[in-house]
């Protein structure tokens, strides 16, 4: 019976770090993206601040 409840805990605790790891590589996946957005913000403004002073 207890070797029942240590594979139930073993398999709980193998979802949830399953769950952990594919929440991080969609943070990371999702995290560059936004910098790269940002980034094109940038200089698009940058862009519309040089042609402005022409």
């Amino acid at each position: 019976m207890e070797i029942i409840f240590m594979f139930i805990a073993a398999f709980i605790v193998f979802l949830l770090a399953i769950i952990a790891i594919s929440r991080s590589a969609i943070s990371r996946a999702r995290e560059p993206a936004k910098q790269t957005e940002e980034r094109i913000n940038q200089l698009e403004q940058r862009v519309k601040e040089l042609e402005a002073k022409k």
